[in-house]
């Protein structure tokens, strides 16, 4: 099974990023300046650069996984659309979205973070709120 996560951002939205994994452009030169071979840190300072002067260009990125690790059934899925479209503020408003109850969506929910397709945040009253890490997921069987 081929997955393929598509994520769009803009410019601006990348070099937030890139300031949260290296705090400045030129903390960014000097390590770029010490590891001239690593390619990752090369294509940061690349892209910082360039998307400074982009700020509103539109970057998809897409990331390819072949596996057969990955089990999507009919409740992954609605899980997957509900904290897409209606942003549940945690869990447990998740398991109500969807007429389930906390126990069983929990593992599920815990299953799709290892796999790399959500992440969580701190939300209000520091509940874990599940956000989607990607715009779009494509599966090839």
């Amino acid at each position: 099974m081929k997955i393929t996560l598509i994520k769009t951002i803009t410019g601006e939205k990348l070099i937030q990023e890139l300031e949260e994994t290296y705090g400045s452009l030129d903390r960014l030169e000097r390590l770029h300046d010490r590891n001239p071979d690593n390619m990752k840190i090369y294509t940061d300072l690349d892209d910082w650069k360039y998307y400074q002067d982009h700020l509103d260009e539109v970057i998809e990125e897409t990331k390819g996984v072949v596996t057969e690790k990955l089990t999507l059934g009919k409740l992954e899925m609605e899980m997957l659309n509900f904290i897409k479209y209606k942003k549940p503020e945690s869990i447990r408003e998740l398991a109500r979205m969807i007429h389930k109850d906390v126990r069983s969506v929990q593992p599920k929910v815990r299953k799709l973070e290892k796999q790399g397709l959500i992440q969580f945040k701190e939300g209000p009253k520091r509940k874990l709120m599940p956000i989607l890490n990607y715009d779009k997921i494509e599966i090839e069987v």
